[in-house]
Order: structure tokens, then C-alpha cells, then sequence
């Protein structure tokens, strides 16, 4: 084989495992929306980063290993690693690794919650308590105001 073909060969298995870096990295990006909830706002701006993120790795394989040349097999590769990765570790990889974390996460956390509920409960308390003492102090300072 000629040392041309090997480095087009090499570009393309690079572009292969970029592909699957790709996802991988948006594979993190899930597990921690299944472990951490979010807003619709949360959700596009991780969406928009991610993507900003994606165009840079690419750039950097075309501008690195391909002197900038975009080429249509390059793409091709790129897209046939994410849909490797997707069709085989993809759907475990997130299943598991959210529920591992989420049983982690509830278990460290469960305490935390049950004693969040009494401080709300304790400052709910508190808030009424004082809400019907300064209701009565405002009713005294209206009637001297005004008297």
C-alpha cells in the first residue's frame, strides 16, 4: 500500500473515533439531565454548548489531519462512529450509569432531604408566627398615624 493511502486510511479511523467521541460526550450530557433535572432553558443552553463543542472537534480533525480540507468521506466516517456507538454501547451506557448515580445520589441524599423538610417547616412556622405579629404592629402604627 502506498503511504498516501495509509494516511487517507488513518484520517478515516480517525474521523471514526471522533464520531464516537461525539456521542460520547452527549451520552454525559444525558446522564446528567437524568441525575440532575432541568428547565427548558437548561436544557438549550447545554444543547447550544454541545453543539458549539461538536463543530469545534470536527474543525479541529479537518484543520489537524486534513490540512482544512473538507471532505465528504470525512463526514461520512464522522457520522458512521456516532451511529456505531448508538447502535451498540449508546442506550446501556446511559441506562445504567444515570440509574447507578441516581441510587448513589438517593441514598447520600435522602437524609439531606428529610432534614430540609423541617428547616421549611420550622421557617414556615416562623414566617406565620411573625406575619401576624407585624399585621398587628401595622394595625397599631396606622391607628397612631392617622388617629
Amino acid at each position: 500500500m502506498s503511504p498516501g493511502i495509509i494516511k487517507e486510511l488513518q484520517f478515516f479511523g480517525l474521523a471514526v473515533l471522533r464520531g464516537v467521541l461525539i456521542l460520547i460526550l452527549y451520552d454525559l450530557l444525558r446522564i446528567f439531565r437524568r441525575v440532575v433535572p432541568h428547565g427548558v432553558l437548561a436544557v438549550a443552553l447545554e444543547d447550544v454548548l454541545y453543539w458549539a463543542g461538536t463543530a469545534l472537534l470536527v474543525f479541529q480533525l479537518l484543520y489537524r489531519e486534513n490540512d482544512g480540507a473538507v471532505r465528504g468521506y470525512a463526514l461520512v466516517a464522522v457520522a458512521a462512529g456516532m451511529l456505531l456507538y448508538h447502535r451498540t454501547v449508546s442506550g446501556w451506557m446511559v441506562e445504567h450509569i444515570a440509574g447507578v448515580l441516581n441510587v448513589c445520589l438517593g441514598f447520600f441524599l435522602r437524609p439531606l432531604r428529610l432534614l430540609w423538610r423541617k428547616v421549611v417547616q420550622v421557617l414556615r412556622m416562623a414566617v406565620r408566627f411573625y406575619k401576624k405579629k407585624l399585621k398587628k404592629r401595622l394595625k397599631e402604627f396606622i391607628i397612631i398615624l392617622f388617629s
